[in-house]
């Protein structure tokens, strides 16, 4: 394999694992600090995706809104991977608010029948409104082909990198070492680190928890959110995408370590590397790729690949 080839596998490998990370990060920060597992992850997912279409193009579709010929604002890719995640941030609120919170003191059972229930339903929700055909997600011309840098052209070796994998992979690493930043650098990072390890302590020595844990959900939602407008952009947008999503990204979560970041990174980079390698030897094998990774490493690693006992780390 040449150079360039080797640079796009990764780049492939790298852009899914982002996908993944987004994901799963929201999902791994929410059980580490409120030990409630939100299978309804998937339903900010399946919006963030759904929402940006509408921002970005204007399209047709099936469904309900079959009949209404060409729907949507037309403003662009930018403007969607801007917009969504604002929007998805005010869901994840109310999400929040009017579902996760009744049933944290819930078993964990309980809480993810409820969500996994109100994913399916979503799902269902949608392909009524806008049919089960895939949808296109719109790019705007700079986004297509190999990445082009001024002045230079395409960079030696980057010529099967694609602009938009590029742009994933850069986007989630400043995300990644956001999050990571938040935890460890702010007032309210370090309030969910104390609330999480003793949220009765924290609360008599004056810490409010309640609102950094309803940000951190809010925050884990944009990502999703954010991830649903980039994810469009690689694969066809359905009705399906956010159970396609949510399963493998709670198994890296689990093979990374419940509540650990490093872990759940280390696990959808592996997660990543796995898929495209199935894509190009086995692609039959691309979905299963992930679970047998997770058998390996679960056999091997009971805990997780970096178990932590602090939210953040």
């Amino acid at each position: 394999m040449s150079i360039d080839g080797i640079v796009g596998f990764l780049f492939i490998a790298l852009s899914v694992a982002s996908l993944y990370l987004l994901v799963a990060v929201g999902l791994s920060i929410v059980f580490g600090s409120l030990k409630y597992v939100n299978m309804a992850h998937g339903v900010l997912y399946l919006a963030g995706a759904y929402i940006g279409l509408l921002i970005a193009s204007s399209e047709e579709y099936g469904g309900l809104l079959g009949e209404a010929g060409q729907v949507g604002l037309g403003w662009g890719f930018v403007p969607a991977l801007i917009l969504t995640p604002i929007v998805i941030f005010v869901l994840g609120i109310v999400m929040e608010r009017f579902v996760a919170k009744p049933f944290y003191e819930r078993d964990l059972l309980d809480q993810l029948l409820v969500t996994f229930g109100i994913l399916i339903a979503a799902q269902e929700v949608v392909a009524i409104i806008f049919g089960r055909t895939g949808t296109i997600y719109p790019r705007p011309e700079w986004l297509t082909g190999a990445i082009s840098l001024p002045a230079i052209g395409t960079p030696p070796g980057m010529s099967a990198a694609s602009t938009i994998r590029v742009l994933v992979v850069a986007l989630t690493l400043f995300l990644i070492l956001a999050i990571f930043a938040f935890f460890k650098y702010t007032d309210y990072g370090l309030a969910v680190r104390a609330g999480t390890e003793d949220s009765e302590m924290a609360q008599m020595l004056g810490i409010r928890v309640g609102r950094p844990f309803l940000l951190i959900f809010a925050v884990g939602s944009a990502y999703a959110g954010l991830a649903g407008v980039l994810g469009g952009s690689l694969f066809n947008v359905t009705s399906g995408i956010g159970m396609e999503i949510i399963i493998p990204s709670l198994v890296i979560v689990i093979m990374g370590g419940v509540g650990s970041l490093r872990g759940t990174v280390i696990g959808a980079l592996l997660a990543g590397l796995f898929f495209a390698t199935a894509t190009e030897l086995v692609p039959s094998m691309t979905r299963a790729s992930i679970y047998l990774l997770a058998i390996v490493v679960l056999t091997l690693r009971p805990n997780g690949i970096y178990p932590s006992t602090e939210i953040g780390q």
